[in-house]
């Protein structure tokens, strides 16, 4: 094989040489950044404490879109508990005072 018709290489965790299926551009560095974030929010699920604030936002977010959607009454309960731990951790956290 020469080198005109080589295809680029990637080495993967386990140390083995795959053809790398896309080049590093843009597009991909940013849907790899919006994919570490969604992970980032599902992990954070029942760890709130741990969480960073981007990523307490995000889930805080996609958890009050859940509410807001009245196609998913399943999810409504656990959507309610999820947020509930979220503004918790950040009224803790910032020592946020509220006046009810």
């Amino acid at each position: 094989m020469t080198a005109a018709n080589e295809q680029p290489k990637t080495v993967t965790r386990d140390a083995t040489l795959e053809p790398s299926p896309m080049r590093n551009d843009a597009a991909q560095r940013q849907w790899v950044y919006r994919q570490r974030r969604k992970r980032a929010a599902i992990e954070a699920i029942g760890n709130e404490a741990d969480a960073s604030r981007v990523t307490l936002v995000a889930l805080l977010a996609r958890e009050l879109a859940v509410l807001e959607d009245h196609t998913t009454p399943a999810r409504i309960a656990p959507a309610r508990n999820t947020t509930r731990r979220v503004l918790t951790e950040i009224i803790t956290r910032y020592g946020i005072e509220l006046e009810l």
